[in-house]
């Protein structure tokens, strides 16, 4: 594609290739993507964008490589540092051709409790200076991030028009005065300011290994030792944690981002000071490191350079002995005896360590070897097809049910269209009845006989209002029967059609007597 245009300072590459479209003149998105990507099936994604390779080419040689648009044009840099180094290779490489989707799910962001952005956002008097130096406006790619109110610089960024997901996910839309309207700017809060002051310094990271997550682990370790957040040697005092993160960031701050909930076993905050098993988002990282660090200068450079110098603790073979030798056999024999008779009692491991979490705690901490190789002997490694279930009885089950909300709905000429999955959808069991639905031969059955296609749909909705203006004596025109209806004779089906020439006919000379 010939002039495609240079990417401005923090640009997005979405952005970039909307530009080219509004240069070339082109209207139709297919013809887009078939020109820059040479495929029309691209999806026009606004944070994470793939087929950077394409992207490259249309460049002079050595101009641009993958690592140089994925770290200044796209969101990358805000997650690279919290995922492991062969992970975010692996990104690279998919934003070097395609994902499907897999890298939003690599780097955690499906999963994020942050909310997420709905509609493409703008600064106006970014936008003015856009225009003044460079003659057209453009998407900065620090006004589409989850956690930043705010532009650095003037004030509150301002919804656009444009949905972040659009349902027409192949239209690259540059910013323009229609979807772009002037807006009134508020003043943004020192919280907001500093927020997105730290992630601008994680934009501006070059590309470098990342941490592994045993380092992150022990550098949230040292930075609750140096804090005073410790019980004993290792235990993190969580009440401290948490009254060092409520000093710093009020309840509604954090309660805006999805991140309170601070008190729960299971709440992020607790995931962050133990081994670290999944990736954490950057503003989750702002959060506790400017609330252990209040009052202290810090970037997120040094701070990386911290966790890179955590060295991952080796443990050796006799530091991972147990305190055996100490304990009395009496007890160890106790304790043994104490789990066969549960496992004989409650037939199962899961339903013995339910009953006593405590027991078996402590033989796992201190007779692992007896424990897991007891364990081993009733073990089920296979069960075998149709025990585990009476698919007959539920069978019954679940067609009664649907036969009792037949009985219910007969003559409710209102509802929905009763399609298979309308029907699936008055159970408990959607997913389990899709999915086994040739174990279910009733269930099947009473989908077949019961369920409607759109032709039975839109007869029931014009029989409705035929019946409704014969209890009124009314005589409606046929264009208002097919408004009323929610039907025009564009989308109607020929057997639908043809029972709407029948039946008006006969329903309106019958009024017609009746009348008379």
């Amino acid at each position: 594609m010939l002039n495609f245009p240079i990417p401005y300072p923090d640009e997005l590459i979405y952005s970039t290739v909307a530009r080219s479209k509004v240069r070339a003149g082109i209207t139709s998105p297919k013809q887009l993507l078939e020109d820059v990507f040479a495929n029309r099936k691209v999806i026009a994604t606004v944070d994470l964008p793939c087929h950077l390779s394409r992207l490259i080419e249309l460049y002079p040689s050595g101009h641009y490589d993958v690592n140089s648009l994925a770290y200044k044009h796209t969101l990358f840099p805000l997650y690279a540092p919290f995922i492991p180094e062969e992970r975010r290779q692996k990104c690279l490489e998919w934003m070097t051709e395609q994902s499907q989707g897999a890298i939003h799910l690599a780097i955690g962001k499906n999963a994020s409790r942050l909310p997420p952005i709905k509609f493409l956002r703008y600064c106006p008097l970014c936008l003015d200076e856009q225009l003044s130096n460079y003659g057209e406006w453009y998407w900065s790619r620090l006004w589409q991030i989850q956690g930043l109110t705010c532009c650095l610089r003037h004030g509150s960024l301002i919804d656009s028009s444009l949905e972040y997901r659009p349902k027409s996910r192949h239209d690259f839309i540059a910013p323009n005065p229609y979807n772009c309207k002037a807006n009134i700017q508020i003043s943004p809060n020192e919280n907001s300011v500093f927020i997105g002051g730290k992630i601008n310094e994680l934009l501006q990271l070059p590309s470098q290994a990342s941490p592994t997550y045993a380092q992150w682990s022990d550098f949230y370790k040292k930075i609750a030792s140096d804090n005073d957040c410790l019980r004993g040697l290792k235990h993190i005092h969580y009440d401290k944690v948490i009254d060092k993160i409520k000093n710093r960031w009020s309840d509604s701050f954090l309660e805006q981002y999805n991140l309170h909930h601070l008190e729960t076993e299971t709440s992020w905050l607790h995931g962050i000071f133990r081994k670290h098993r999944k990736s954490f988002s950057y503003l989750e990282h702002i959060i506790v490191i400017e609330a252990m660090l209040i009052g202290k200068d810090w970037s997120f450079q040094e701070i990386l350079k911290l966790v890179v110098a955590q060295e991952p603790v080796r443990f050796r073979a006799e530091d991972r002995k147990t305190s055996f030798d100490n304990i009395n056999p009496a007890t160890i024999l106790s304790n043994r005896d104490l789990w066969l008779h549960l496992l004989k009692e409650y037939k199962g491991i899961k339903s013995a360590r339910t009953v006593d979490q405590a027991l078996y705690a402590w033989l796992y901490r201190n007779d692992k070897a007896w424990l897991m190789h007891t364990n081993k002997k009733i073990h089920r490694y296979h069960i075998p097809e149709g025990t585990k279930i009476d698919w007959n009885q539920r069978d019954i089950e679940i067609a009664r049910s649907l036969i009792e909300k037949n009985k219910k709905i007969i003559w409710d000429m209102q509802t929905p269209r009763k399609s298979k999955k309308w029907w699936m959808q008055q159970t408990s069991s959607v997913s389990m009845i899709e999915k086994n639905l040739y174990k279910l031969p009733l269930v099947s059955a009473f989908l077949t006989r019961y369920s409607e296609d759109i032709s039975d749909y839109q007869i029931r909705r014009l029989s409705h209002v035929l019946i409704e203006s014969v209890y009124h004596k009314e005589t409606l025109s046929r264009w208002i029967v097919l408004r009323k209806a929610k039907l025009s004779d564009e989308r109607m089906t020929e057997e639908t059609e043809r029972f709407l020439d029948v039946s008006y006919d006969l329903v309106y000379k019958k009024i017609k007597r009746t009348n008379i």
